[in-house]
């Protein structure tokens, strides 16, 4: 059981760094005016697959877990085909509608294109999606790791060679998130017919309905989670200016890459919680606050001189993101340590819990979110999507350890 962690872990750590490479580059090099438009490429992308994919994906782990779902290969090629399915449907609606929907959606007639592009991208990513969630299936890790490597390495040259030729900017930088998604998972079509074949269609939605019956709520839960972070990207999007969303962009970007990093090392709770004796999970977690939490300690003192280093990496145009960055990095030190707690929540079929708790959080991020643009504060905009997500855990926490 270490070994498969520790080969899923290891996969997909890596490739969040070497994403996190790549986004340094860009971030650097791309003018403000151009980043603001793959930031929102980023957005839509992103917001797709977490949006769609996550919350399925992880609820489909804690059911096998708990209830001992059948046929979990069938019902992972119900959830790809529909997947699959919503995101053409978004794309090609998106075609039809024209560029007044980004004027609908954000304000800017700037970003049709980074808009059309990220759904675009996300049928893609979901298709590696798909193929990555296959090769766990058939436990073959070392492809695994592999396509989840190989797709940033094959980004960072693109990234290079364009700066080099003089041709990063909006348009190729987008068109090498694209291509190295293609590229990646180019010799695993197999997997992808596979898992959106037809044949067993009616057994399988039947399966699909009854996963959906059993862990509604759950699944509405993670939904839900998902938005809180998107809920700010979009606000920031349609009601500050380009230049803000540059400066929003450079410091979410930062945030995201480190709660996948975290979620990735998350993925033993998932077992550890939902297969464990609770008494035993309960003292793995105790353990994981007291190391964590000294860690979070000395991140949060880092903050205090860690912006001249920040300003190193991103220029001196990026300097207004730091404050953002800071509040981000906060947030992060809550989801650092008491995060894995919801699968303990999971384990105790606390499922409607854990979406109430969501749907308050969701809520007051709403209702603040709409001050902070009133206001146009940004720092308040990213210290509200932290404090919702953090609400979340520390009441999760107080539900886990109290006693019936």
């Amino acid at each position: 059981m270490w070994r498969t962690l520790r080969n899923l872990i290891f996969g997909g750590v890596a490739s969040k760094v070497l994403l996190g490479v790549a986004n340094i580059f860009i971030i650097k090099y791309l003018s403000k005016q151009d980043y603001a438009q793959v930031a929102n490429f980023l957005f839509i992308q992103s917001m797709i697959s977490g949006l769609f994919f996550s919350p399925f994906l992880l609820s489909s782990v804690v059911g096998a877990n708990l209830f001992g779902v059948q046929n979990s290969r069938r019902l992972f090629s119900a959830l790809n085909l529909i997947q699959i399915c919503l995101v053409t449907v978004l794309f090609l609606a998106a075609l039809g509608y024209g560029e007044s929907l980004s004027v609908d959606l954000f304000k800017k007639t700037e970003f049709y294109h980074s808009l059309i592009l990220g759904l675009l991208s996300s049928i893609f990513l979901t298709f590696q999606n798909v193929i990555l969630s296959q090769h766990q299936a058939n436990e073959s890790y070392k492809t695994y790791n592999i396509i989840n490597i190989l797709r940033p390495l094959i980004l960072i040259l693109m990234l290079v060679g364009l700066k080099l030729t003089d041709m990063l900017n909006f348009w190729t930088t987008s068109l090498a998130f694209l291509i190295s998604i293609l590229l990646s998972v180019g010799g695993e079509l197999r997997f992808l017919m596979e898992a959106i074949r037809l044949k067993g269609l009616i057994f399988r939605f039947k399966q699909f309905v009854w996963f959906w019956k059993t862990l509604q709520y759950l699944i509405l839960f993670f939904f839900i989670r998902a938005t809180l972070d998107h809920v700010a990207t979009f606000m920031v999007n349609r009601y500050f200016s380009l230049d803000d969303n540059a400066s929003y962009g450079v410091a979410f970007r930062y945030y995201a890459m480190v709660d996948l990093i975290i979620f990735s090392a998350h993925i033993a709770f998932i077992n550890s919680f939902t297969k464990d004796e609770e008494s035993v999970s309960k003292r793995k977690f105790v353990n994981w606050i007291k190391a964590t939490g000294a860690v979070s300690v000395i991140g949060l003192a880092l903050l205090f001189i860690a912006k001249p280093l920040f300003i190193l990496i991103n220029g001196e145009k990026y300097a207004d993101a730091y404050p953002i960055f800071a509040a981000f990095m906060s947030g992060l030190v809550v989801y650092l340590c008491f995060s894995p707690v919801i699968y303990g929540m999971a384990r105790k079929k606390a499922f409607k819990l854990l979406f109430i708790l969501s749907l308050i959080a969701f809520v007051f991020q709403l209702g603040m979110t709409a001050y902070a643009a009133h206001i146009q504060s940004l720092v308040l905009m990213a210290a509200v999507s932290v404090m919702a997500r953090g609400f979340i855990y520390l009441s999760s926490v107080y539900f886990y350890f109290r006693k019936a």
